[in-house]
């Protein structure tokens, strides 16, 4: 058995173990996975919406802004246009939430329903102009519409569209776009799903109702030198750092038209410091009582909401605040500006009325959409579990008593396995609007109903699955083998709702990438393709781009809808391209990468722990894996339902684990108890019938000596 341990620089290891107050096998692991600025260990152990990135980041947000509340005010006529995956349903349904929570009168929804392509089209442009819709937004699609949206501008009416697939080389003439994933968004984080781009929408919405929607102040903080003053403040605009500026004044020798920190702060902005007259000290001694700055404190009025506040001055708190820890400046101004943020937004109870809700439906299409779990990503992923956890809405609750995870501690996994294929299957079924209105419904009779729709479509979708599956299999041995082993592509026979479904089965079983091609109604192939790691399943889409009417995704989901006219021709170049490939079109790593190798002294609820610190698990960051030669097996059970996986106890020192290897490819009977055993494993939790246990989750295993 190969592997290999993650690249790791010792030094920078112990560095983050000093700086956070770490073992060093955590920082060790950390290092290892990529978390090594303070900006990546901010969102590995925070999980407060403070930390998020400002919407007003993007560009077009205060555009965006504008309009919509304009529109609220002038009760014009609202269509929130989505798609119909579980991200594109959770991205509709907390537009559509928040829009008539801000009381617009006259909101209205649409997803692509039965066959209806994915996206914007000429026909559902004509249904927006003859219903007399005056703003168009967009969620999840749209950054691809560049003549449908012309035509709505032509015809008057706004279009906003809220988005995170790539843009082409056109972006679309909207009256504002929020798209991470555009070059000069401003935003600094690409990998926001498209319910996740849809709640900083929501959330610049709720801010711009509050005080602090264009407000701007600085933030002051002066400290005694060695015969100097050191003066650092920081400028705000919607509690967001615009600027900030440090300088270090020598004591009787101030030079007022010299002065930097002077220009900074004359700007007619209020100036906000935690203790005026202690600043003011520092300040006459500063510029020798020449300058008058006028200074609001803060105390009082941050004493009555924040208690750890009370008696404390500015240097005690920076001894205690976690936000200088994630900052490279100055402690005390830092824990200033972490300080006054929060006690700003968590004054404003508008910014947080159901906005749980709202979280949990981004948690849950984040995960569903297989985005990146990482950077602002993992806040509100962690968020959303646990207020699924503790205390989830009705239909949500509904729907997580009925799939038997309404009483245990929830992870991304269960989101991805058995909440969002049940949200899916509405969509895969021709029927998104069954899931949009359960997420919208009030009524429990009604969240019951539409619940048990779901079941039952969900249900029929698997049964149709294996139904496909069964009738394509041979045509998928068989294209394995004209693409010499490099890739399968199935071209009929496939429901268009279920080719994500069979492409995702079929790369589970023959580990290459798949594409599943589908005929429509209307002379269309609409197409989904899966891929594991090491094949960019969008860019390899993006030689063919010249044929498709759309297409878009991700690195191991991507899709296109294209003119049935244009199949063979695709087909002929496909071919070609695949053919000519110097080898396989994947690149699968032959060792195993593991995060650590881990003795006997290490085998107890540590593990565990340090399991629970790197949840949520996810795209780009896998469940930890440990190797370990120094296992035993204690029995082995039999497997009697068939299957290639294997049951088994563990023993380690004094200690006995279950254990589980679900792919073995080892013959029945290969291990036997006594086995001294070498092991590539991954710390796990059982659940069953509401009891819990750890186990361990093999991923590779060989007898030693």
């Amino acid at each position: 058995m190969r592997h290999q341990l993650r690249p790791t620089d010792a030094d920078r290891a112990r560095r983050i173990a000093g700086d956070f107050s770490l073992d060093l096998l955590t920082a060790t692991v950390l290092e290892r996975r990529g978390f090594r600025s303070r900006e990546e260990l901010k969102y590995f152990f925070e999980q407060d919406m403070i930390y998020q990135h400002s919407p007003f980041l993007f560009e077009d947000s205060f555009t965006v802004v504008e309009r919509i509340n304009a529109a609220i005010e002038e009760g014009e006529r609202i269509l929130v246009f989505g798609d119909r995956d579980t991200d594109g349903i959770t991205a509709t349904a907390i537009m559509v939430k928040e829009l008539r929570r801000l009381g617009a009168t006259d909101v209205s929804y649409r997803l692509p329903m039965d066959d209806e392509p994915y996206g914007l089209t000429m026909a559902l442009v004509d249904e927006v102009v003859s219903k007399g819709y005056t703003l168009l937004i967009t969620v999840d699609n749209g950054i691809s519409a560049i003549k449908e949206i012309a035509r709505l501008e032509e015809e008057g009416v706004d279009v906003i569209v809220l988005d995170h697939h790539i843009a082409g080389d056109e972006f679309p003439p909207a009256l504002a776009i929020l798209d991470p994933k555009i070059e000069g968004s401003g935003y600094p984080f690409s990998g926001l799903a498209g319910c996740m781009v849809a709640f900083k929408a929501c959330y610049a919405l709720r801010f711009s109702r509050t005080p602090l929607y264009q407000s701007r102040c600085i933030l002051l903080h002066a400290t005694l030198g060695n015969d100097t003053v050191r003066i650092n403040a920081v400028k705000l605009e919607n509690c967001l750092e615009t600027d900030r500026m440090t300088e270090e004044v020598t004591i009787g020798l101030f030079d007022a038209d010299g002065s930097r920190i002077l220009k900074f702060l004359d700007c007619n902005q209020p100036i906000f410091v935690l203790d005026s007259s202690v600043e003011l000290k520092m300040l006459n001694k500063a510029f020798s009582n020449t300058v008058d700055i006028s200074l609001i404190d803060l105390r009082a009025e941050m004493e009555k909401v924040m208690p750890a506040v009370r008696g404390r001055t500015l240097f005690d708190l920076s001894l205690i605040s976690k936000a200088p820890v994630y900052e490279t400046g100055d402690r005390e101004i830092e824990t200033l500006v972490s300080l006054f943020r929060s006690f700003s937004i968590y004054r404003q109870k508008e910014l947080f009325e159901g906005i749980d809700e709202l979280i949990c439906l981004a948690a849950i299409g984040t995960v569903a959409d297989l985005m990146p779990l990482r950077d602002e990503n993992r806040l509100f992923v962690k968020m959303g579990l646990r207020r699924l956890e503790r205390n989830p809405v009705d239909n949500l609750r509904y729907l997580l008593s009925r799939l038997e995870l309404g009483s245990r501690k929830l992870s991304a996994k269960d989101i991805s396995f058995s909440l969002a294929p049940v949200i899916n299957s509405s969509g895969r079924m021709g029927r998104p609007d069954v899931a949009l209105e359960f997420f919208l419904s009030s009524d429990p009779i009604r969240i019951a109903e539409l619940g048990e729709a779901l079941l039952e479509m969900n249900r029929k979708r698997q049964r149709s699955t294996e139904d496909a599956l069964d009738k394509v299999r041979d045509e998928a041995s068989a294209s394995l083998s004209f693409f010499l082993d490099r890739m399968i592509m199935i071209e009929g026979g496939v429901p268009r709702g279920l080719t994500g479904s069979i492409a995702s089965r079929f790369l589970s079983e023959f580990k290459k990438p798949v594409l599943v091609l589908a005929g429509m109604d209307d002379g269309r192939i609409s197409a989904s393709m899966r891929t594991a790691k090491g094949f960019d399943a969008r860019a390899f889409l993006d030689n063919f781009s010249h044929l498709f009417q759309d297409f878009g995704g991700h690195s191991c989901a991507a899709g296109f809808s294209m003119d049935a006219a244009n199949l063979d021709r695709f087909k002929a170049e496909l071919t070609a391209f695949v053919l000519s490939a110097d080898s396989d079109l994947s690149t699968p790593c032959e060792d195993i990468l593991v995060d650590a190798e881990i003795g006997v002294q290490y085998f107890d609820s540590r593990l565990w722990r340090l399991k629970e610190a790197f949840e949520p698990f996810g795209q780009e960051n896998e469940p930890l894996r440990f190797y370990s030669s120094s296992a035993v097996v204690n029995e082995v059970y039999q497997n009697r339902n068939g299957g290639s996986f294997l049951r088994c106890s563990i023993r380690v020192g004094d200690d006995i684990y279950p254990a589980v290897w679900w792919d073995n490819d080892k013959e029945e009977g290969y291990f036997a108890a006594g086995d001294r055993v070498e092991m590539v494993f991954t710390p796990d939790v059982n659940y069953w019938k509401g009891m819990e246990k750890k186990q361990l989750v093999i991923t590779a295993m060989e007898k030693l000596g």
